[in-house]
């Protein structure tokens, strides 16, 4: 998936915004099972990223959403 956002935002702002929005998305995707990479290029070239590669332990059955599915 690749998702591309653009704003009207100075780039003074954006690259005041850029590390918030970075923090902001990393819980919420640490919720899934799943490897990614945040990457938010800014107006004025500045690159915040933030990688995750350890997946969650394949014993574990996941609902997708981060969850475990239990039966019963």
């Amino acid at each position: 998936m690749d998702i591309h956002f653009i704003s009207s935002l100075t780039p003074d702002d954006e690259d005041r915004l850029a590390p918030a929005l970075l923090e902001a998305l990393k819980p919420m995707l640490g919720l899934m099972p799943i490897a990614y990479t945040i990457r938010i290029k800014t107006a004025s070239n500045t690159v915040y990223q933030h990688t995750r590669t350890e997946l969650e332990p394949a014993e574990a059955a996941s609902d997708g959403l981060g969850g475990v599915q239990t039966s019963g």
